[in-house]
């Protein structure tokens, strides 16, 4: 909700807003590939010299640094894995954000991921199935 202010309260209101509509989050993974792709693209299109300039080549160096997935195929059947409603229920940048920041247990992700705490409300189930899903973050993510 939004307060006197103007200020969203609730990271929901966000996502669900018309700014993000068609929007696709991204895992920092995801980033560094398109970037690098972007780089070698560049590279054999105006020689070897290329360089990004210094705000991109600052976001390749956070997306290298950050990046917690070792292969795009990684990031793919991670969120495939995640996007399971039945068996989870997760919100699309609740899947984000768990990649991204790669939990290792049930109350780092709560503490990390606020909204993922409407999931632990349901008791043992939801506690399971955050269990689960920080198993898949472990599977798939680098150490």
């Amino acid at each position: 909700m939004a307060n006197k202010e103007g200020v969203i309260d609730d990271i929901n209101d966000i996502y669900e807003s018309k700014d993000f509509e068609n929007a696709r989050m991204l895992f920092i993974s995801d980033v560094e590939h398109i970037l690098n792709e972007n780089l070698n693209r560049r590279k054999e299109q105006e020689g070897t010299n290329y360089e990004f300039g210094p705000v991109v080549d600052k976001a390749f160096s956070y997306a290298k640094r950050f990046s917690t997935f070792n292969s795009t195929n990684d990031a793919q059947a991670f969120r495939e894995e995640l996007s399971n409603t039945a068996q989870y229920g997760f919100q699309e940048h609740e899947i984000t954000l768990l990649g991204n920041l790669c939990p290792d247990n049930l109350d780092e992700a709560v503490h990390l991921i606020p909204s993922i705490k409407q999931h632990v409300a349901e008791g043992v189930e939801g506690a399971e199935k955050i269990d689960r899903a920080i198993s898949e973050v472990q599977k798939h993510c680098r150490q």
